[in-house]
């Protein structure tokens, strides 16, 4: 017979094993539980002493161990459950901002539609998507000076035509 509750587990160690894997209903979870169970009498094993019924006493604490992390998985779901409802409710600051850009340069591709859709591509990846002029340029197969001058006629376009427009582009040009 074992002196100790601390024996008992190693001498009783697999049985012990087998309860905790069945009553969890896998082998991770058992073998955590039963992990769990074994350092916390290990902690407690000068205030428990000798145990009489120490197999009972084991089965009882890895059942409530195996009820502590099914609660414990359980609130988490939920918690988790919450938090995707919450983030599907809340619109996220980001998202708001990439749409009303996407908006707002479908309008200013729209607004512009006097000019090739090239010309228009490469205004719009120079002044809101902030590409260098030099790859704007190449893009129309222009030089720096001459894409400086169309981008300059569309933005004269858009001040005449569509001051609201040319104002917003003010703005992020001098942010």
């Amino acid at each position: 017979m074992a002196n100790s509750i601390m024996d008992f587990i190693e001498e009783n160690y697999e049985e012990l094993l087998t309860f905790a894997v069945r009553i969890n209903g896998n082998w991770a979870d058992g073998e955590d539980v039963l992990q769990t169970v074994a350092a916390k009498i290990c902690a407690m094993q000068n205030e428990l002493g000798d145990l009489a019924y120490a197999k009972s006493y084991l089965m009882t604490c890895i059942r409530n161990a195996t009820f502590n992390l099914k609660r414990t998985r359980a609130r988490q779901r939920a918690v988790d459950t919450d938090f995707e409802t919450l983030k599907e409710v809340i619109p996220d600051e980001m998202s708001n901002r990439e749409f009303a850009l996407v908006e707002w340069i479908e309008s200013l591709d729209r607004h512009l539609r006097f000019y090739d859709e090239a010309s228009r591509k490469a205004f719009i990846a120079y002044y809101v998507d902030q590409e260098p002029l030099e790859k704007a340029a190449a893009s129309l197969g222009m030089t720096k000076r001459q894409a400086t001058r169309k981008f300059e006629n569309m933005r004269l376009y858009l001040r005449r035509h569509y001051k609201h427009l040319f104002v917003q582009l003010s703005v992020l040009l001098s942010m």
